[in-house]
């Protein structure tokens, strides 16, 4: 692994400080992917590594927000208890399949994971309704476990389409979607890590720093979550996707 001699000091630090930023975000509205995956593709770890990287520092935050919003009673434990396995054995599938996927369509489809995850979360719904109404278990899975394989297969963005489909579809409040996708979100990582860790693609020398810093990122923007509610949420989730969106544009023009 050639690459592995450029990734310095500096680099390291700069992973630390991106795994932070990435856990607060994750930890307030999702999307933390979309902050760590353009960092590590800009050091020059290849894709596929990259991918693998990402999901180990995401297991560590979002296990520390899942913990925190459990504590504050958000989750609805009735839409995790019926999704959770779906979502884990679809994630394994899809982190399965994206090993043989050429790198540069793994690129572009992660940029262009961006710009769809803005679009939605801009749209707004006359069918979305901030009330908690019963749901089936047909509507949990077929309403989180296709994005459980997107979050296996690609990944960034993931914790941003599982809130949205969760008060799209399942009617939801927008905090308890946000604190529900936290445990489906920590088991579909897992079943990723799983699948990276047996392909031999996990660069412990970048993930370790990384989910550590993720984990006090994820710990403070919980925190801020709980406190600030839906509208904190949505500011924070449209600032950040529109930041990111202007980041990759900007790189591919550069490059």
């Amino acid at each position: 692994m050639e690459f592995l001699d450029d990734i310095t000091t500096t680099w390291i630090i700069i992973f630390v400080l991106t795994g932070f930023i990435a856990g607060y975000i994750d930890a307030i509205a999702g999307g933390g992917g979309m902050i760590q995956v353009p960092v590590l593709l800009f050091s020059g770890i290849p894709p596929i590594y990259v991918l693998a990287c990402n999901k180990v520092a995401s297991v560590l935050g979002v296990s520390t927000a899942t913990i925190k919003y459990a504590l504050s009673k958000k989750i609805s434990w009735k839409v995790v208890a019926v999704a959770i396995i779906p979502c884990l054995i679809a994630s394994y599938i899809g982190s399965s399949l994206v090993m043989y996927v050429p790198d540069t369509i793994i690129q572009w489809a992660i940029l262009l994971a961006i710009p769809v995850a803005l679009f939605f979360m801009l749209k707004k719904s006359k069918t979305i309704k901030e009330e908690k109404t019963e749901v089936n278990n047909k509507n949990i899975i077929l309403s989180t476990a296709p994005i459980g394989f997107y979050d296996g297969l690609l990944g960034p963005g993931t914790g941003t389409y599982l809130t949205i489909s969760m008060k799209k579809f399942l009617h939801l409040d927008y905090l308890v979607s946000t604190a529900s996708t936290k445990p489906l979100n920590f088991a579909t990582n897992v079943g990723s890590v799983f699948a990276f860790f047996f392909a031999g693609k996990i660069l412990w020398l970048v993930a370790i720093p990384m989910g550590l810093a993720n984990v006090a990122g994820s710990y403070v923007g919980s925190h801020y979550a709980i406190k600030g509610g839906e509208e904190f949420i949505k500011k924070v989730l449209i600032t950040v996707l529109i930041f990111m969106l202007l980041a990759n544009v900007i790189k591919i023009i550069v490059s």
